[in-house]
């Protein structure tokens, strides 16, 4: 007589497994690091871009001013040749009221050819430093003009100064490297420089 054996009893069910549903707060936190550290990334980045097309506008604005400048000096060479298209740093920023009164100077003493290209270069340089200043934040200018036998040429520097960097920021920093030698220290502190070697 065979007897059959059963390992179970049909009584006993077994109980389906579940999946854990839900996350812990170790993951969240983890992943609301991982979004927080994306989003200081992507800030930085946009920072940095809004920083260097500022840097970029700003030397756009320089090329077309000095272009503007070299032009006017192009048209009075013999006021350059008597070094009337110089400026200094020291030297003052003219009001819009003096730079209209050096406009009406240029008609006065038409017959005398030297006082005739100093008055016109007398208003170009006038008009340039007004212009520069109206049109970079806190613009200077510094311009030397080298007349020799064999060329005419233009020294310019563009100072301003930026209120969006900082002493130190790497934008900054560059803005430096294009300063004149000669330029004081405390004007070296606050003021960034472009150059631009123009030839007559």
């Amino acid at each position: 007589m065979k007897t059959r054996s059963s390992c179970s009893s049909p009584n006993v069910r077994s109980r389906p497994v579940t999946p854990q549903i839900g996350a812990s707060m170790v993951e969240v936190l983890v992943a609301l690091l991982i979004i927080s550290l994306g989003l200081l990334g992507i800030g930085g980045i946009s920072a940095a871009t809004f920083g260097y097309n500022k840097t970029a506008q700003l030397r756009l604005t320089g090329l077309t001013l000095v272009n503007d400048y070299a032009d006017r000096a192009r048209l009075n060479v013999y006021g350059y040749d008597l070094g009337s298209y110089s400026v200094a740093l020291a030297d003052a920023v003219p009001a819009t009221a003096d730079v209209a009164t050096a406009q009406a100077a240029m008609t006065a003493d038409e017959a005398v050819p030297a006082t005739a290209a100093q008055n016109v270069a007398g208003y170009d340089r006038m008009l340039f430093q007004r212009t520069v200043a109206d049109r970079l934040p806190q613009g200077r200018a510094i311009v030397v003009s080298n007349p020799t036998g064999s060329a005419r040429n233009l020294d310019v520097w563009l100072l301003w100064q930026e209120p969006t960097t900082s002493v130190g920021d790497a934008l900054f920093t560059a803005g430096q490297f294009s300063c004149p030698n000669n330029l004081s220290e405390a004007d070296r502190a606050i003021y960034s420089c472009m150059y631009f070697k123009v030839g007559l």
